[in-house]
């Protein structure tokens, strides 16, 4: 059948749209890869690319690192997209002004902790109503993705709701009920029980058993091995708890900008402590699932200086190969996401394992 005039052209511009369609998913999808530039965001939910967060930044003042370079490949494997707003390295001057002096915890903490304001100052200005901020050496499981869809199950099994009440669309845009806290703390090194702790347990199958778990930061990981030798007992979701080292944290757009205020009035001189102790205070509802899903990640060694690589290879290239040969291991996460980007460890199937070291909190 001859097509008419006016369907020819309709048929033309649709042909084009699915062209140029196809060519626009092509490019975004290039671009995304390297977490710099990240794609539209994909449907909502703690599934998603950014686990139901507005967006996941990365805290660093370096992307040439391996810390990052690596943290973009894990992210890929892992289906994650970050943005990584590089930090200008803060100065002396801006330091003092900070502290109101000398730093008593030293310059490095100092900085730190400017830098977590700067970029909590971005989220207080972006569009976004929460968002997860994952310091550049944190690592976490292949499934991680599925693994928050847990938590988000979790945070609504917690709130109790009559089933009238509870309706999948605002479960898939509100996954964490980030009404109910200030700061939710998904990757640490431990935490503290307070006053009014609150444990609601759920299952997690992609989690270690605790009887695996590492922490030098109490022994409650050990007083849960051993009381579940009988049977093994769940995952846990906890409220007001203070959980210890900002490997990954979600904070609300509101209670970033509060965040940001209180710390440049106090003085603070280190970010994760000051607001370890705010929640041992309860000066913000903080939540915390144990184990956490973001750990640490660790190399053996230090690094030698760039110049002992190829001259025409840039910063980047030559750090990651030096990560590459290196022991690297992250306590806590059963598949890490960064051991199997890089395919070390021991092979277990078709995945890796990291393989364990010396813990060394401060490395």
């Amino acid at each position: 059948m001859l097509l008419k005039p006016t369907s020819r052209i309709w048929t033309l511009v649709l042909a084009s749209c699915i062209f140029l369609g196809t060519i626009y998913l092509w490019s975004e999808g290039n671009l995304s890869q390297s977490g710099l530039f990240p794609s539209p965001q994909s449907t909502p939910g703690a599934g998603n690319a950014t686990l139901g967060f507005g967006a996941i930044y990365v805290l660093t003042e370096d992307v040439s690192t391996w810390r990052v370079q690596s943290l973009l490949q894990a992210a890929k494997l892992a289906g994650l997209r970050i943005e990584v707003p590089v930090q200008e390295k803060p100065s002396d001057e801006a330091v003092r002004a900070q502290v109101g002096g000398e730093p008593e915890e030293g310059y490095g903490h100092a900085r730190a902790l400017l830098n977590h304001l700067a970029l909590l100052d971005k989220i207080a200005q972006s569009p976004h109503e929460t968002a997860l901020i994952m310091e550049d050496d944190v690592d976490f499981g292949l499934q991680i993705r599925s693994q928050m869809e847990l938590v988000s199950k979790a945070f609504w099994d917690h709130a109790n709701l009559a089933p009238e009440s509870r309706g999948s669309a605002e479960e898939v845009l509100h996954p964490y009920r980030e009404h109910e806290w200030d700061i939710f703390w998904p990757g640490h090194f431990g935490m503290s029980f307070i006053e009014g702790s609150d444990v609601f347990k759920y299952h997690d199958p992609h989690a270690l058993p605790w009887d695996r778990l590492t922490t030098q930061f109490n022994n409650y990981y050990e007083q849960m091995a051993a009381g579940s030798s009988k049977q093994a007992e769940p995952q846990q979701l906890i409220f007001n708890v203070a959980p210890l080292a900002t490997f990954a944290y979600a904070i609300t757009k509101a209670h970033a900008a509060r965040l940001v205020q209180k710390f440049r009035q106090d003085k603070t001189h280190k970010f994760d402590n000051a607001v370890h102790i705010d929640c041992v205070g309860r000066v913000h509802r903080c939540v915390a699932p144990v184990p956490q899903l973001f750990h640490h990640h660790q190399v053996v060694g230090e690094k030698a200086s760039s110049s002992e690589g190829k001259q025409d290879e840039s910063v980047a290239v030559q750090d990651l190969k030096w990560y590459r040969t290196r022991h690297r291991y992250t306590y806590n996460i059963e598949w890490s996401a960064r051991c199997n980007a890089a395919g070390v460890g021991e092979k277990l199937g078709e995945k890796w394992q990291c393989l364990p070291g010396k813990y060394d909190p401060m490395m």
